[in-house]
């Protein structure tokens, strides 16, 4: 394809939730094209959610290390984190996510981000100084106070009917903590920008997802309200409008407050990582996608980011998603969606590569046609 002029197309895509990962995304696509003679580079991507651990793990050459922990209900399963060198690339969902849970178990009151606390103190226990961790896909909304009870924080709270401690917290005590954690390293990557309080917040967004009816939602910030006033009184810092501060129930302003933790953008971490601004510069054509792309996959998401990268320097850019929202497609060259050639949104779902294959094949059509069209 002579339009190509020794560039490539560049392959970035974020996984599409519940069905492809981005390594396997990358794997179709690449067949496609490569198939008539164009040249690839693949860079899966993350967010911050769901796979994004070992995303950085492949980057990085990180070693998987396998390890008990609990879900969000309590319940005991095996989950992986990775090292690199002394650093402990962690993933909330793998120990505590959404994805464990059936429908019918979610349960607002009662889950909790213990099991991520179970992985972390592993990972200390193992020698790890600096922590990674990818907070998106989380099934509770508790402040993070079940890891941070794990972790070493005092819960002040009397006769609590409900395992999420947030509902019926008193007081803290921080000491232990942050003698435990004095000298150890903790970025956070974060899915979404939300703060902790308010109608933007953790409970009020990301709630009814996981659960909570309209009365818990408000208890709940309430809650998380009262909970910002202990961190505002034990540690000086106010964290209650915090920028990423309501990602994974708020665990991320909690950490921010008690352990200095650093809060960052997934999507941005992970393009700095695989070098994509480099790659964009020798790229003719960009191909980027998730699960479905929306207003809100425009602001930190990765489809978002890439999109936007692209047209700083003039880059078409391509999605290929499962679904699309209408005010989403314009900020993309073209979009591609799975349903288009499944019979149904399930058997987009399940029958996942085939229909990427068809789609790819579709977008290699659309390229030609647009290289050697008036």
């Amino acid at each position: 394809m002579n339009f190509l002029n020794g560039r490539h197309i560049l392959i970035a895509p974020n996984a599409f939730k519940g069905s492809i990962n981005a390594f396997d995304f990358c794997k179709v696509v690449a067949a496609e094209f490569e198939e008539c003679g164009l040249s690839t580079v693949s860079l899966p991507l993350g967010d911050g959610g769901d796979g994004t651990a070992e995303i950085i793990a492949w980057y990085l050459d990180a070693i998987p290390v396998k390890t008990l922990t609990k879900d969000a209900l309590g319940r005991e399963h095996t989950a992986s984190y990775f090292m690199h060198e002394n650093t402990a690339i962690i993933e909330l969902a793998a120990a505590c996510g959404l994805k464990h849970l059936k429908r019918e178990e979610y349960d607002i009151l009662n889950a909790t981000t213990t099991g991520f606390g179970i992985l972390i103190n592993h990972a200390i226990a193992h020698g790890a100084k600096e922590l990674i961790l990818c907070v998106g896909g989380s099934a509770s909304v508790d402040g993070g106070t079940g890891a941070l009870l794990e972790m070493g924080l005092t819960i002040v709270n009397e006769e609590s009917k409900n395992n999420n401690h947030i509902t019926d917290i008193k007081d803290i005590d921080i000491e232990y903590l942050q003698q435990k954690f004095k000298d150890i390293r903790i970025t956070i990557l974060c899915d979404v920008d939300n703060p902790l309080c308010g109608p933007e917040g953790a409970a009020s967004v990301f709630g009814p997802q996981k659960g909570a009816s309209p009365e818990q939602v408000i208890m709940l910030d309430k809650q998380l309200r009262y909970f910002a006033d202990l961190l505002h009184a034990k540690t000086g810092k106010e964290v209650c409008n915090l920028k990423h501060g309501g990602a994974a129930g708020g665990i991320t302003a909690a950490m921010y407050a008690l352990l200095n933790a650093r809060l960052v953008s997934g999507s941005s971490y992970c393009l700095s990582l695989a070098r994509f601004r480099e790659h964009l510069s020798g790229a003719a054509v960009v191909i980027t996608g998730e699960g479905k792309i929306d207003l809100q996959s425009l602001y930190g998401k990765i489809p978002g980011t890439v999109a936007s990268l692209c047209r700083e320097r003039n880059i078409p850019v391509y999605a290929i998603v499962g679904l699309a929202e209408k005010q989403a497609i314009p900020y993309f060259d073209k979009v591609f969606t799975l349903v288009t050639y499944a019979r149904s949104v399930h058997d987009s779902i399940t029958n996942t590569s085939h229909y990427l294959k068809l789609a790819a094949q579709a977008m290699i059509d659309t390229l030609y046609l647009s290289a050697y069209s008036d």
